[in-house]
Protein backbone atom coordinates (compact mmCIF):
# COMPACT_ATOMS: atom_id res chain seq x y z
CA UNK A 1 0.00 0.00 0.00
CA UNK A 2 1.54 3.32 -1.05
CA UNK A 3 1.58 6.38 1.48
CA UNK A 4 -0.66 9.33 0.68
CA UNK A 5 2.26 11.19 2.16
CA UNK A 6 4.94 12.52 0.05
CA UNK A 7 8.31 14.52 1.02
CA UNK A 8 10.25 17.19 -0.20
CA UNK A 9 14.18 16.69 -0.52
CA UNK A 10 16.45 18.89 -0.99
CA UNK A 11 19.36 18.03 -4.07
CA UNK A 12 22.87 20.12 -3.12
CA UNK A 13 25.43 19.69 -5.28
CA UNK A 14 28.39 21.59 -8.04
CA UNK A 15 26.05 21.90 -10.93
CA UNK A 16 27.99 21.77 -14.28
CA UNK A 17 30.26 19.06 -13.46
CA UNK A 18 27.10 17.02 -12.48
CA UNK A 19 24.24 17.61 -14.70
CA UNK A 20 24.03 13.97 -15.49
CA UNK A 21 24.27 12.43 -12.30
CA UNK A 22 21.27 14.83 -10.52
CA UNK A 23 19.06 14.10 -13.24
CA UNK A 24 19.65 10.85 -12.83
CA UNK A 25 19.07 11.86 -9.05
CA UNK A 26 15.78 13.86 -9.99
CA UNK A 27 14.37 11.23 -11.51
CA UNK A 28 14.60 8.22 -8.94
CA UNK A 29 12.75 10.69 -6.55
CA UNK A 30 10.16 10.99 -8.94
CA UNK A 31 9.93 7.37 -9.49
CA UNK A 32 9.49 7.37 -5.43
CA UNK A 33 6.89 9.59 -5.58
CA UNK A 34 8.34 12.10 -3.79
CA UNK A 35 9.09 15.79 -4.53
CA UNK A 36 13.13 16.81 -5.54
CA UNK A 37 14.17 20.35 -5.21
CA UNK A 38 17.34 22.10 -5.66
CA UNK A 39 19.75 25.28 -6.53
CA UNK A 40 19.28 24.86 -10.67
CA UNK A 41 16.07 26.64 -9.17
CA UNK A 42 18.02 29.88 -8.51
CA UNK A 43 20.36 32.08 -9.00
CA UNK A 44 23.57 31.67 -7.35
CA UNK A 45 25.54 34.63 -5.71
CA UNK A 46 22.04 36.70 -5.15
CA UNK A 47 21.56 37.20 -1.67
CA UNK A 48 17.19 36.91 -2.09
CA UNK A 49 18.32 33.58 -3.86
CA UNK A 50 20.19 32.77 -0.77
CA UNK A 51 17.25 33.50 1.43
CA UNK A 52 15.47 31.30 -0.74
CA UNK A 53 17.10 28.74 -0.45
CA UNK A 54 17.30 28.55 2.84
CA UNK A 55 13.39 28.57 3.12
CA UNK A 56 12.95 25.40 0.80
CA UNK A 57 15.67 23.57 3.16
CA UNK A 58 13.71 24.56 5.67
CA UNK A 59 10.74 23.12 3.78
CA UNK A 60 12.62 20.03 3.55
CA UNK A 61 12.28 17.05 5.03
CA UNK A 62 15.61 15.57 3.70
CA UNK A 63 18.86 16.90 2.40
CA UNK A 64 21.08 14.78 -0.42
CA UNK A 65 24.39 16.10 -0.97
CA UNK A 66 26.58 15.00 -3.72
CA UNK A 67 30.49 15.45 -3.71
CA UNK A 68 32.25 14.94 -7.19
CA UNK A 69 35.02 16.22 -8.58
CA UNK A 70 34.35 20.09 -7.88
CA UNK A 71 34.24 22.40 -4.87
CA UNK A 72 32.05 24.82 -7.01
CA UNK A 73 31.71 28.84 -6.72
CA UNK A 74 32.09 30.53 -3.96
CA UNK A 75 30.37 33.53 -2.18
CA UNK A 76 31.40 36.20 -0.97
CA UNK A 77 33.35 34.55 2.14
CA UNK A 78 34.96 32.49 0.03
CA UNK A 79 32.93 29.35 1.21
CA UNK A 80 31.63 27.24 -1.69
CA UNK A 81 27.57 27.01 -2.32
CA UNK A 82 27.25 23.53 -1.71
CA UNK A 83 28.88 23.54 1.65
CA UNK A 84 27.11 26.48 2.29
CA UNK A 85 23.75 24.48 2.17
CA UNK A 86 25.47 21.39 3.89
CA UNK A 87 26.11 23.52 6.64
CA UNK A 88 22.85 25.27 6.90
CA UNK A 89 21.13 21.94 6.69
CA UNK A 90 23.31 20.53 9.45
CA UNK A 91 22.23 23.60 11.40
CA UNK A 92 18.77 23.02 11.46
CA UNK A 93 19.31 19.15 11.54
CA UNK A 94 17.74 18.00 8.50
CA UNK A 95 18.55 14.27 8.28
CA UNK A 96 21.43 14.22 5.53
CA UNK A 97 22.72 11.44 2.99
CA UNK A 98 25.72 11.94 1.94
CA UNK A 99 26.52 11.21 -1.43
CA UNK A 100 29.99 10.96 -2.19
CA UNK A 101 32.17 9.79 -5.71
CA UNK A 102 34.59 6.79 -4.41
CA UNK A 103 37.40 8.53 -6.54
CA UNK A 104 37.45 11.79 -7.49
CA UNK A 105 40.75 11.71 -8.34
CA UNK A 106 39.93 9.61 -11.62
CA UNK A 107 36.77 11.83 -12.83
CA UNK A 108 37.83 13.36 -16.37
CA UNK A 109 40.14 16.57 -16.12
CA UNK A 110 37.13 19.18 -16.70
CA UNK A 111 35.22 17.48 -13.91
CA UNK A 112 37.62 18.64 -11.08
CA UNK A 113 38.90 21.47 -9.96
CA UNK A 114 41.79 23.47 -11.41
CA UNK A 115 42.62 25.61 -8.95
CA UNK A 116 44.75 23.56 -6.14
CA UNK A 117 42.92 25.67 -3.62
CA UNK A 118 39.93 24.76 -4.68
CA UNK A 119 40.91 21.11 -4.63
CA UNK A 120 42.40 21.44 -1.30
CA UNK A 121 38.94 23.30 -0.11
CA UNK A 122 36.67 20.05 -1.71
CA UNK A 123 39.47 17.70 0.50
CA UNK A 124 38.81 19.76 3.53
CA UNK A 125 34.93 19.60 2.67
CA UNK A 126 35.11 15.60 1.92
CA UNK A 127 36.65 14.96 5.71
CA UNK A 128 34.18 17.07 7.27
CA UNK A 129 31.20 15.20 5.98
CA UNK A 130 32.79 11.85 6.43
CA UNK A 131 34.38 12.81 9.75
CA UNK A 132 30.62 13.79 10.70
CA UNK A 133 28.13 11.05 8.90
CA UNK A 134 28.21 7.43 7.85
CA UNK A 135 28.68 8.31 4.16
CA UNK A 136 27.70 6.20 0.56
CA UNK A 137 29.76 5.94 -2.07
CA UNK A 138 29.69 5.81 -5.67
CA UNK A 139 31.27 5.63 -9.43
CA UNK A 140 29.09 6.29 -11.75
CA UNK A 141 25.37 7.66 -12.48
CA UNK A 142 23.47 4.78 -12.74
CA UNK A 143 25.41 3.47 -9.20
CA UNK A 144 24.66 6.82 -7.88
CA UNK A 145 20.48 6.44 -8.59
CA UNK A 146 20.76 3.15 -6.59
CA UNK A 147 22.45 4.61 -4.01
CA UNK A 148 20.13 7.47 -3.23
CA UNK A 149 16.92 4.84 -3.31
CA UNK A 150 18.40 2.74 -1.06
CA UNK A 151 20.16 5.46 1.26
CA UNK A 152 16.30 7.64 0.73
CA UNK A 153 14.82 4.46 1.98
CA UNK A 154 16.47 3.54 5.04
CA UNK A 155 16.93 7.13 6.09
CA UNK A 156 13.39 7.43 5.78
CA UNK A 157 12.73 4.67 8.02
CA UNK A 158 15.06 5.56 10.67
CA UNK A 159 14.17 9.06 10.56
CA UNK A 160 10.28 9.87 10.00
CA UNK A 161 9.76 13.47 8.73
CA UNK A 162 6.65 15.08 8.76
CA UNK A 163 6.21 15.16 4.97
CA UNK A 164 3.21 16.05 2.71
CA UNK A 165 -0.15 15.58 1.95
CA UNK A 166 -2.35 16.38 -1.06
CA UNK A 167 -5.09 19.16 0.63
CA UNK A 168 -8.11 16.85 -0.48
CA UNK A 169 -6.67 14.34 2.08
CA UNK A 170 -6.64 17.15 5.25
CA UNK A 171 -9.73 15.88 7.69
CA UNK A 172 -12.20 18.58 6.92
CA UNK A 173 -13.04 21.38 10.07
CA UNK A 174 -15.96 19.43 10.77
CA UNK A 175 -13.81 15.98 11.27
CA UNK A 176 -10.81 17.52 13.16
CA UNK A 177 -13.60 18.93 16.02
CA UNK A 178 -14.78 16.03 16.16
CA UNK A 179 -11.79 14.79 16.68
CA UNK A 180 -10.96 17.45 19.35
CA UNK A 181 -14.29 16.71 21.08
CA UNK A 182 -13.45 12.50 21.10
CA UNK A 183 -9.77 13.51 22.20
CA UNK A 184 -11.43 16.20 25.52
CA UNK A 185 -14.23 13.36 26.29
CA UNK A 186 -11.70 10.67 26.05
CA UNK A 187 -9.45 13.01 28.72
CA UNK A 188 -12.48 13.48 30.80
CA UNK A 189 -12.94 9.86 31.07
CA UNK A 190 -9.87 9.20 31.75
CA UNK A 191 -9.34 11.73 34.64
CA UNK A 192 -13.21 10.30 35.77
CA UNK A 193 -11.38 6.55 36.04
CA UNK A 194 -8.17 8.20 37.75
CA UNK A 195 -10.77 9.72 40.58
CA UNK A 196 -12.28 6.61 41.32
CA UNK A 197 -9.91 4.30 41.27
CA UNK A 198 -8.84 6.65 44.89
CA UNK A 199 -12.40 5.79 45.78
CA UNK A 200 -13.55 2.80 47.88
CA UNK A 201 -14.66 0.03 46.38
CA UNK A 202 -18.30 -0.29 45.87
CA UNK A 203 -20.26 -2.25 49.08
CA UNK A 204 -17.58 -0.75 51.63
CA UNK A 205 -19.65 1.38 53.47
CA UNK A 206 -21.39 -1.98 55.36
CA UNK A 207 -17.78 -2.66 56.39
CA UNK A 208 -15.72 -2.05 59.29
CA UNK A 209 -13.37 0.67 58.99
CA UNK A 210 -12.04 3.93 59.87
CA UNK A 211 -11.81 4.44 63.76
CA UNK A 212 -14.15 1.19 64.05
CA UNK A 213 -11.42 -0.79 66.19
CA UNK A 214 -10.82 -4.66 65.95
CA UNK A 215 -9.56 -6.44 69.17
CA UNK A 216 -7.45 -9.50 69.05
CA UNK A 217 -7.13 -11.96 71.37
CA UNK A 218 -3.14 -12.20 72.08
CA UNK A 219 -0.99 -13.59 74.35
CA UNK A 220 2.16 -12.12 76.34
CA UNK A 221 4.76 -12.81 79.07
CA UNK A 222 6.17 -10.50 81.79
CA UNK A 223 9.68 -11.53 83.45
CA UNK A 224 11.46 -10.17 86.09
CA UNK A 225 14.83 -7.51 85.16
CA UNK A 226 16.48 -10.44 86.91
CA UNK A 227 15.75 -13.21 84.71
CA UNK A 228 18.47 -12.28 82.24
CA UNK A 229 17.36 -15.55 80.00
CA UNK A 230 13.87 -15.27 80.19
CA UNK A 231 12.96 -17.88 81.63
CA UNK A 232 10.59 -17.65 84.26
CA UNK A 233 8.24 -15.39 82.91
CA UNK A 234 4.33 -15.10 83.68
CA UNK A 235 2.09 -15.35 81.13
CA UNK A 236 -0.84 -13.28 80.60
CA UNK A 237 -4.03 -13.64 77.97
CA UNK A 238 -5.76 -10.71 76.65
CA UNK A 239 -6.91 -8.84 73.86
CA UNK A 240 -5.63 -5.69 71.98
CA UNK A 241 -7.87 -3.12 70.14
CA UNK A 242 -6.34 -1.10 67.19
CA UNK A 243 -9.28 1.06 64.89
CA UNK A 244 -8.49 -0.51 61.16
CA UNK A 245 -7.35 3.89 60.67
CA UNK A 246 -4.45 2.82 63.17
CA UNK A 247 -3.61 -0.58 61.83
CA UNK A 248 -3.46 0.28 58.47
CA UNK A 249 -1.36 3.94 59.14
CA UNK A 250 1.32 1.51 60.44
CA UNK A 251 1.29 -1.32 57.79
CA UNK A 252 0.66 1.23 54.83
CA UNK A 253 4.76 2.62 53.99
CA UNK A 254 5.79 -1.29 53.78
CA UNK A 255 3.72 -1.72 50.89
CA UNK A 256 4.36 1.38 48.77
CA UNK A 257 6.51 -0.97 46.92
CA UNK A 258 5.48 -4.76 46.91
CA UNK A 259 6.28 -6.86 50.09
CA UNK A 260 5.78 -10.23 50.63
CA UNK A 261 3.07 -11.99 52.91
CA UNK A 262 5.49 -12.15 55.35
CA UNK A 263 6.77 -8.78 55.89
CA UNK A 264 2.48 -7.98 55.66
CA UNK A 265 1.65 -10.43 58.81
CA UNK A 266 5.21 -8.96 60.50
CA UNK A 267 3.42 -5.34 60.46
CA UNK A 268 0.27 -6.71 61.62
CA UNK A 269 1.44 -8.51 64.19
CA UNK A 270 3.82 -5.32 65.02
CA UNK A 271 1.26 -3.12 64.92
CA UNK A 272 -0.43 -5.23 67.74
CA UNK A 273 2.56 -6.23 69.99
CA UNK A 274 3.58 -2.26 70.01
CA UNK A 275 -0.13 -1.38 71.28
CA UNK A 276 -0.11 -3.91 73.76
CA UNK A 277 3.59 -3.31 75.13
CA UNK A 278 2.58 0.72 75.66
CA UNK A 279 -0.81 -0.32 77.69
CA UNK A 280 0.99 -3.02 79.60
CA UNK A 281 4.18 -1.39 80.32
CA UNK A 282 1.50 2.03 81.95
CA UNK A 283 -0.04 -0.29 84.00
CA UNK A 284 3.10 -2.63 85.17
CA UNK A 285 5.67 0.59 85.53
CA UNK A 286 8.48 -0.29 84.33
CA UNK A 287 8.41 -2.96 86.74
CA UNK A 288 8.60 -6.34 84.94
CA UNK A 289 9.80 -6.81 81.31
CA UNK A 290 7.63 -7.36 78.19
CA UNK A 291 7.98 -10.50 75.79
CA UNK A 292 7.01 -13.51 74.27
CA UNK A 293 4.05 -11.81 72.20
CA UNK A 294 1.56 -14.08 70.35
CA UNK A 295 -1.23 -12.99 67.98
CA UNK A 296 -2.73 -16.40 65.88
CA UNK A 297 -2.30 -16.44 62.24
CA UNK A 298 -6.16 -16.63 61.59
CA UNK A 299 -6.74 -13.45 63.37
CA UNK A 300 -3.53 -11.58 61.32
CA UNK A 301 -5.15 -13.13 58.23
CA UNK A 302 -8.83 -11.52 59.13
CA UNK A 303 -6.45 -7.92 59.34
CA UNK A 304 -5.33 -8.80 55.63
CA UNK A 305 -8.95 -9.40 54.26
CA UNK A 306 -10.77 -6.50 56.25
CA UNK A 307 -8.09 -4.79 54.57
CA UNK A 308 -8.37 -6.24 51.33
CA UNK A 309 -11.91 -5.71 51.33
CA UNK A 310 -11.72 -1.98 52.04
CA UNK A 311 -9.87 -1.58 48.96
CA UNK A 312 -6.85 -0.70 50.65
CA UNK A 313 -4.74 -3.61 49.24
CA UNK A 314 -4.55 -6.00 46.54
CA UNK A 315 -2.21 -9.09 45.66
CA UNK A 316 0.63 -7.92 43.36
CA UNK A 317 0.73 -9.34 39.45
CA UNK A 318 4.47 -8.38 39.18
CA UNK A 319 6.00 -11.38 36.98
CA UNK A 320 8.56 -13.37 39.32
CA UNK A 321 10.62 -16.53 39.33
CA UNK A 322 9.08 -19.53 38.97
CA UNK A 323 10.84 -21.19 42.28
CA UNK A 324 9.23 -17.45 44.39
CA UNK A 325 5.75 -18.88 45.49
CA UNK A 326 5.34 -16.22 48.01
CA UNK A 327 2.56 -13.95 47.57
CA UNK A 328 3.36 -10.54 47.33
CA UNK A 329 1.20 -7.08 48.30
CA UNK A 330 0.66 -3.76 47.51
CA UNK A 331 -1.30 -0.79 47.97
CA UNK A 332 -4.41 -0.13 45.48
CA UNK A 333 -4.84 3.88 44.11
CA UNK A 334 -7.66 3.96 46.97
CA UNK A 335 -4.79 2.62 50.14
CA UNK A 336 -2.16 4.99 48.72
CA UNK A 337 -4.59 8.20 49.02
CA UNK A 338 -5.57 6.57 52.36
CA UNK A 339 -2.49 6.65 53.23
CA UNK A 340 -1.05 10.04 52.26
CA UNK A 341 -4.18 11.32 54.03
CA UNK A 342 -3.56 9.01 57.28
CA UNK A 343 0.25 10.02 57.24
CA UNK A 344 0.91 13.16 55.70
CA UNK A 345 1.94 16.28 58.07
CA UNK A 346 0.30 19.36 57.58
CA UNK A 347 1.22 22.28 59.02
CA UNK A 348 0.12 24.39 62.15
CA UNK A 349 -2.72 26.95 61.74
CA UNK A 350 -1.31 30.48 62.58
Amino acid sequence: MVSDKRYQIFISSTFRDLVQERQGVLKSILEMEHMPAGMELFAAGDDSAWELIKDVIDDSDYYVLIIGGRYGSLDEGGIGFTEKEYLYACETKKPVIPLLHVNPDNLPRDRTEPSPSSWEKLQAFRAKVEKKHTCVYWSTPDELKARVVTSLMSTMKRHPAIGWVRADKIPSENVLAELLMLRRRISELESEKEADLILPPSGAEGLQQGDDEFSANIEYSLYDWSDTFRNHGEEYEGETSLSWDDLFSIVAPSLIDDASGRVLRDRIRGAFEAETRDIVEIQNKGERVFGGFKMSAEEVDTCIVQLRALGLVRESNRVRSVKDTETYWKLTPHGDFKMTQLRALRRREG
